[in-house]
């Protein structure tokens, strides 16, 4: 009966993370951007997950951008507003800012899984109250929900150290990345399913923020394999985003990082770092490792 009742917990208490990916910049990193976007959506498939990415529209100039984004909606997978030029709104104006919205919502409403789901750019939501609300009441007047990160990461950087090795050493062994990779992404995991108990006496359904880059190419399967092997539940985006938790609006300012850390911040938990997440958390440790 004991080992039933930890079984029927477990299951019940199991922690759920659902892929999400961002930019969807399709320029040559190793592999080239129809190569990474294939390898992304294999894994995908070999998986039966459904991710959601979030597009900012200018890279669908590049070669193969269209096709491999109408592949990835035909594919099932969401795809979501991350404005046009990537701009962050601490540093744009709001008009500017909401502009650069619609017309990356005018790009990607001819792809069938474009949802009105809206992404931030580096999670920065307004550096100002009044600028924050504004947009806040922008969003919904146009419809969108903001499909908040959880789970914030630094892969970005990860994948930038690798992709400067590998140009200078193309023969540096990857599976070094691979390690500090899974490690890292893991341990941002904990990190923020235990802060998210602590804020709110539970554990969300997370998205995790990845970007379409040679890591996520490379690394995707491994990840995910990861998540498993340590009794994580790894869902569809779309059933992430039907928590409750992402209708949350956080009163704080400067607005933005990750939901958890930004409700937990809102509360008033302490030793909350900020940024939430940025490079020069990883760069020592990568340093010493000769990543």
């Amino acid at each position: 009966m004991i080992l039933i009742s930890c079984l029927l917990s477990s299951q019940i208490f199991a922690r759920e993370v659902s892929i999400t990916i961002d930019d969807f910049n399709f320029n040559d990193q190793i592999l080239s951007g129809v190569e990474r976007n294939n390898e992304i959506l294999k894994t995908l498939a070999q998986h039966k997950i459904k991710a959601t990415g979030f597009v900012s529209t200018k890279y669908l100039s590049l070669s193969g951008a269209e096709e491999g984004l109408r592949k990835w909606s035909d594919s099932g997978h969401l795809i979501g507003n991350h404005t046009e030029n990537h701009f962050s709104y601490a540093k744009v104006s709001f008009d500017e800012f909401s502009s650069d919205i619609l017309l990356a919502g005018q790009k990607l409403k001819t792809f069938k899984t474009y949802t009105k789901l809206f992404r931030f750019p580096y999670l920065k939501e307004g550096e100002a109250k009044e600028k924050r609300d504004k947009l806040r009441h922008f969003l919904i007047s146009q419809g969108y929900k903001n499909g908040a990160v959880t789970i914030d990461a630094s892969d970005w950087y990860v994948n930038m150290r690798m992709l400067g090795k590998l140009k200078v050493n193309p023969k540096f062994d990857k599976t070094k990345y691979r390690y500090f990779y899974l490690k890292h992404i893991w341990d941002r995991a904990q990190y923020y399913s235990n802060l998210s108990l602590e804020t709110l006496g539970r554990d969300v359904k997370h998205t995790l923020l990845l970007h379409h880059n040679l890591t996520t190419a490379l690394f995707l399967n491994d990840l995910i394999e990861m998540f498993k092997s340590k009794g994580w539940k790894v869902i569809n985006a779309t059933e992430a985003f039907k928590d409750p938790v992402y209708n949350s609006r956080p009163d704080n300012v400067p607005a933005g990082e990750s939901l958890i850390w930004a409700l937990a911040k809102e509360k008033g938990i302490k030793n909350l770092r900020y940024p939430a997440e940025s490079d020069e958390y990883e760069k020592a440790e990568m340093d010493e490792l000769g990543l």
